[in-house]
């Protein structure tokens, strides 16, 4: 049988097999830094649907056409407190909105509209905060309205009125809130030098950082893989 000690010298002999275990935070990266339209990969809804011809997506198709025989504006029923809405399925920070109005007929309708902007569904979003109430636009004009605010949704509504809510476009700009995520990375490692060694680990994270390992790395874990004892 072997002594204890002729098996610690033994051990100190054979390479070490270790994992690395690098827990990454905060990375963070935007889908892209210029504002775009991003209206057009929402989903839009409204109250209702004039003769179910008019739909809410009418108005987030690309297209300024403003006479509504285009079919390319959005139209809901005469009724108390009419609504529209966009779902831009992810929070942005909104940077503008530009609504164009009917142009055929009828433009004074949009008069007394607000856009309100912001997360929340109650009252179908509605409750969101407001970002401008626009007094009027000339017809079949677009008119662009700052916000500068954060929100996955934009309302628009005529509030205590009965009214038609015609819109032939909304365009919604701004950029992605950066989005936090975290990573987990698991490196094996098989050599023959010391890696509970700092200096040794420290080299090793060198060649990781040149390699394009992002430097965000928070936490560092260094663990030995258990040996099996061999019978004797």
């Amino acid at each position: 049988m072997k002594s204890v000690s002729s098996k610690k010298m033994e051990n100190s002999q054979r390479p070490m097999l270790l994992f690395l275990g690098i827990c990454i935070f905060s990375l963070q990266w935007m889908l892209t830094h210029q504002e775009v339209n991003v209206a057009l990969g929402g989903v839009a809804t409204q109250s209702s649907v004039l003769d179910n011809y008019y739909p809410a997506y009418f108005a987030i198709d690309g297209n300024r056409a403003s006479d509504v025989n285009s079919y390319s504006c959005s139209h809901t029923n005469f009724e108390n407190n009419p609504w529209w809405r966009v779902d831009l399925l992810a929070v942005y920070d909104i940077s503008s909105v530009i609504v164009t109005n009917r142009g055929d007929c009828c433009s004074e309708r949009i008069n007394g509209a607000e856009i309100h902007i912001g997360n929340s569904l109650v009252n179908n979003g509605n409750n969101n905060p407001r970002c401008v109430l626009i007094s009027s636009i000339p017809a079949g004009a677009s008119t662009n309205y700052t916000c500068n605010m954060r929100g996955r949704r934009v309302n628009i509504i005529i509030p205590n009125v009965i009214q038609a809510l015609t819109l032939c476009e909304v365009e919604v700009y701004g950029v992605p809130v950066p989005v936090t995520k975290r990573e987990f990375l698991r490196l094996k490692f098989n050599s023959s030098e010391d890696l509970m060694n700092p200096t040794v680990r420290d080299k090793i994270l060198q060649k990781m950082i040149s390699a394009n390992v992002q430097p965000s790395v928070r936490q560092i874990r260094w663990t030995k893989e258990p040996e099996v004892e061999n019978e004797t």
